[in-house]
């Protein structure tokens, strides 16, 4: 059965024509050099693997990056006793990008509004889950406006 759905959701994208956005783009020739890291440890560490996925070592294109991360998890509700109902996770990351002698400032921010759950485990696992999210959608927010300011 699972064989089955995986058959048919890859012949419905290949024949409604999905492609990477990163196809064609010059994506698959950037080298991305980090330079240097500030702030929330683990997410910097999660950003620099989802950059590595797209540098290419052998690139004469290298990209400098200074990373800054800041991320915050800051209560949203409590209930009539006290308890934490609801906090919302924010995450602001600034890059200083280089390029021959060339800096640019990005700064990203995205945050999510998350339900506590009594579970400290499941919990850990949700917000995990949302930080390997935030990393993705920062990769891809900030290869976009990197190439649209260089215009590769």
């Amino acid at each position: 059965m699972k064989n089955t759905i995986l058959i048919i959701i890859v012949l419905f994208l290949y024949g409604c024509g999905f492609s990477s956005i990163y196809l064609g783009k010059g994506f698959n020739d950037i080298k991305i050099n980090i330079t240097k890291t500030e702030g929330n440890r683990e997410m910097n560490n999660l950003i620099k693997n989802e950059l590595k996925l797209y540098s290419n070592k052998d690139s004469t294109n290298i990209y400098n990056l200074k990373i800054n991360t800041i991320y915050k998890k800051e209560i949203l509700t409590k209930d009539a006793s006290g308890n934490i109902q609801d906090y919302t996770l924010s995450i602001t990351s600034k890059f200083e990008v280089e390029l021959d002698n060339e800096k640019r400032l990005i700064v990203i921010k995205d945050s999510a509004d998350i339900k506590n759950q009594s579970n400290s485990f499941d919990q850990n696992v949700y917000e995990k889950n949302i930080k390997i999210n935030f990393a993705t959608l920062i990769r891809e927010e900030l290869l976009s406006k990197i190439f649209n300011i260089y215009d590769n």
